[in-house]
């Protein structure tokens, strides 16, 4: 009770202090300020009367110097007037006057607000650990009074284990001979009994852990057997890795409309005027099936294999070229036999087939390049052979006559374009081959090849320099 009368008289005085500084402040800020109110205080003045009449007495006026020069840059109210005099300013600090009366108000206010959230915060406290004291009353009156208890019901039980064994050594007393001697018999037998009991129970223990420990064993030599295959395919080799970032690059672009034309087994035509990099194109439409579809080159059918176009086919490594006219007539001829001999077989494994300038090699070949044309419109799917041709447009003068509706409904065909005749672009037109979801077809459909799309890098990908895709 004295701490709370103590707390309470602390807070008076600080009450008592601060009403008395806060006074003194404001009283002191209202006196600094009364000059603010009176103009002639602040202001210069200039007295002044009606120039038509007697400038005495009451017909003088006077007022704030500033506002009359304003008044008087009206010439018909100059004209009227006669200045008198200019009076300076009372006080020419009276604005210093004002800034310390705002001074004084300002701190006035802030000790009061000082006060005010100190002597809230000192209340709280103050609430705060008369609570914690009465808790700690309370908890040592509790602990207290269990402690009482707890001393009652040890002196209870101690006066029952006294009683219980004086009344024992009573009866053990009153036994006869013949007594003792049999209790001493049945003690030796429950001794034995329990001896036995504990080590049966041991034995038992003994018995399940060794049960349990070989059930482990076998558990984790079987588990050791089913992972370890699980573990070899969920760590992929570098090279899977670089196969997989490749397609995993080409289905992100535009929808993954190029991939699906690369993994298509469509025979694939290229077409666009000179200098729109077809030749490239197609290089690296081969390289890409061979690295990741595991289709490798074994034919290339061009006039310029080793001419021109020998740095760019270079990368593709072909199991045999067809350059002469008759060879590649030869070739032609044996890729129509071939074809047939692997639908027969079946195959497995897949190959690729590349005719360049096929629109020369029509005139060229004859008979041959037309059998050419016609079975690959149905025979390399089967065979699972890509073929990936080259040629200048899309017209009969390309593909033999009567094959139209052959080409559009069996073959993917994708134009190239280029800046000047000389700089290929990124641009590209799927003319037709490839169809939607729904399975719809899409025909002349605006695409473009990604920036990295070259054979180049495509190959150095797979040869130590990956592309950062």
């Amino acid at each position: 009770m004295k701490e709370i009368q103590d707390f309470n008289q602390r807070l008076a005085k600080q009450r008592k202090f601060s009403t008395i500084l806060v006074g003194v402040l404001l009283a002191s800020g209202f006196t600094t300020a009364v000059p603010m109110f009176n103009d002639s205080i602040k202001h210069q003045e200039t007295l002044f009367c009606n120039a038509k009449t007697e400038c005495r007495f009451s017909s003088i006026k006077r007022g704030i110097s500033y506002l009359i020069d304003k008044e008087r840059r009206n010439q018909l109210f100059d004209d009227n007037i006669h200045v008198l005099r200019i009076l300076p300013p009372e006080d020419d600090k009276a604005f210093v006057w004002g800034l310390v009366s705002s001074l004084f108000l300002l701190t006035a206010y802030a000790v009061s607000k000082t006060l005010t959230d100190s002597q809230e915060k000192a209340i709280h406290s103050q609430f705060k650990l008369l609570k914690i004291k009465a808790l700690e009353n309370d908890l040592l009156e509790q602990t207290h009074i269990d402690l009482f208890e707890f001393s009652k019901q040890n002196q209870a039980e101690i006066t029952k284990q006294a009683i219980a064994r004086q009344t024992s050594e009573t009866i053990q007393a009153m036994k006869s001979e013949a007594e003792l001697q049999l209790d001493h018999l049945n003690g030796q037998l429950q001794g034995e009994l329990s001896l036995k009991s504990h080590e049966l129970q041991i034995s038992e223990l003994s018995k399940q852990i060794a049960e349990n420990l070989l059930s482990e064993a076998e558990t984790k030599r079987k588990l050791d057997k089913l992972n370890k295959p699980m573990q070899d395919t969920k760590q992929p080799t570098a090279d899977e890795q670089l196969k997989q970032s490749l397609i995993d690059a080409l289905k992100a672009h535009e929808d993954g409309y190029l991939w699906k034309i690369i993994n298509s087994l469509k025979p694939l035509w290229l077409i666009g005027n000179q200098g729109s990099g077809k030749t490239y194109t197609a290089t690296a439409i081969a390289l890409i099936r061979k690295y990741c579809l595991d289709a490798p080159i074994h034919q290339l059918i061009d006039r310029h294999a080793t001419g021109d176009n020998a740095d760019v086919w270079k990368l593709l490594e072909a199991t045999s070229k067809a350059e002469s006219e008759f060879e590649i007539s030869q070739a032609f001829d044996e890729c129509c036999e071939r074809w047939l001999t692997r639908i027969k077989q079946k195959p497995t494994t897949k190959q690729q087939v590349i005719v360049d300038e096929f629109t020369n090699l029509k005139s060229l070949c004859g008979e041959s390049a037309i059998a050419f044309f016609k079975m690959s419109l149905t025979d390399t799917r089967k065979a699972k052979e890509y073929l990936l041709g080259i040629t200048h447009n899309a017209t009969n003068e390309s593909f033999p006559d009567g094959t139209a509706a052959a080409r559009k409904a069996g073959t993917i065909l994708l134009e190239k374009f280029s800046a000047n005749g000389e700089t290929p672009l990124f641009r590209v037109v799927v003319r037709y081959g490839l169809v939607d979801e729904q399975g719809n077809n899409l025909d002349d459909v605006e695409k473009t090849l990604p920036d990295w799309f070259h054979p180049e890098k495509i190959y150095q990908h797979f040869n130590g320099k990956p592309i950062e895709l």
